[in-house]
């Protein structure tokens, strides 16, 4: 990202506090005492710091590198490449980002490079960490200069800001998939698919009866005297469809806290399980609270890092209706293998979405975020017809990772 142009900031540092506040002391002392000599020095010393510091002032452009996302609690790095554009070298040069959003932290200090000719170019490294998920902005870094004697800063500042993705906190689960399907609920007779979708080639398998002619791959039945039928990823993975509940209490929703451990448990099991189970099935939707989003059209790798990225985002709401999205659902749920509820708590609201889903054919498994004090064990397993609905653990050990089977 190209920088615009900066603009120059004056401050002055500790010791030029210090010197600043001797050279009031001894201008009102002379109006007592003859110490105009020692005044004149102090202020010879700041003009010369003032003229020296303003022609070697640092005039830089700053092109940031950031990477496309990182995870909560993770380290990442942020590399900048700083180059002088003026005639002049620029001494003693700091480089430190300011302005950081509250839940991203630099790790160490800033970097200082001591000499930066004119036209030359740097590579620094910043390393930070971040606390939280979500969608955050980061500025551009200052690039300040106390040259010389360390009294006065001059500092290079742009407004140029790009956005960072924090993605929640996943891992892999220790889940039993074999309750999974392993046909789709599309048939082979179709179109591999949903229409206007290209199907992704997988590769062939033995002629089987029922397959379509249109299947056969006449090259590799050539080379192998046997039939063989092109086989797709939309064949024979299982579709499944993602919930996640995101009702927090009104009065945790309006205290405006910044992090609710029950909802970062809930999105934190969400992404795990996505990416757990990324290689067993296609996963078409995600149901974030209100919110229905589409992923049938992107393609099948990309899919869990569209469900990271929207649950980066995932904000806590207070109340919502199912009543404009049943039809929608119910739609859904008919062209669906199996269909995951995380949950907060369970009520009617979700007992009768999922017995929903039951009706319409489809596998339900819906996992719980165990409250802390609440009377339900951890590890509880309740059957609700064909369904099942398992409480999991408490928000610490999701975060944490100390999840057992599922």
């Amino acid at each position: 990202m190209a920088a615009t142009r900066a603009r120059m900031r004056l401050a002055p540092t500790e010791p030029g506090r210090m010197l600043l506040l001797g050279t009031i002391f001894f201008g009102l002392a002379a109006q007592i005492v003859p110490a105009f000599g020692v005044l004149s020095a102090l202020v010879v010393v700041m003009l010369t710091v003032l003229v020296v510091g303003f022609v070697l002032r640092p005039r830089v452009d700053v092109t940031a590198h950031l990477p496309d996302h990182v995870v909560a609690g993770q380290e990442a790095q942020f590399r900048y490449a700083i180059r002088n554009v003026a005639r002049v070298p620029a001494y003693d040069l700091s480089v430190r980002l300011a302005g950081l959003p509250a839940t991203i932290e630099q790790v160490g200090g800033p970097e200082t490079i001591a000499r930066l000719g004119p036209g030359q170019s740097v590579q620094v490294v910043a390393t930070v960490r971040a606390g939280r998920r979500g969608s955050h902005l980061i500025p551009l870094p200052i690039c300040e200069s106390s040259f010389p004697f360390n009294l006065l800063r001059f500092s290079c500042v742009r407004k140029d800001r790009q956005t960072l993705t924090v993605r929640p906190v996943f891992y892999r689960l220790q889940m039993r998939l074999s309750h999974l399907a392993a046909e789709s609920r599309y048939g082979l007779s179709g179109s591999a698919g949903r229409a206007e979708v290209s199907p992704e080639y997988a590769g062939n398998r033995p002629f089987l009866p029922g397959d379509s002619p249109r299947r056969i791959d006449t090259r590799a039945w050539a080379r192998l005297s046997v039939p063989a039928t092109k086989q797709y990823h939309n064949d024979s993975d299982s579709h499944v469809g993602l919930v996640l509940d995101t009702r927090i209490e009104s009065a945790k929703v309006r205290s405006g806290a910044q992090e609710i451990p029950e909802l970062e448990a809930a999105v934190s099991l969400c992404a795990s399980i996505a990416f757990t189970i990324q290689r067993h099935c296609l996963i078409d939707w995600l149901l974030a609270g209100a919110e229905l989003h589409d992923l049938a059209t992107w393609p099948r790798t990309m899919r869990v890092d569209r469900v990271h990225e929207i649950l980066a985002t995932v904000e806590p709401a207070e109340r919502y209706d199912w009543d404009r999205m049943a039809d929608a659902l119910a739609n859904r749920f008919r062209r669906m293998s199996e269909v995951v509820f995380v949950l907060l708590r369970w009520d009617q609201t979700y007992s009768d979405l999922l017995e929903l889903a039951v009706a319409a054919r489809c596998r339900c498994t819906a996992y719980t975020v165990v409250a802390p004090g609440a009377d339900r064990p951890k590890g509880e397993t309740v059957r609700v017809g064909s369904s099942m609905v398992m409480s999991v653990g408490t928000p610490e050990e999701i975060l944490a990772g100390r999840l057992g089977p599922l």
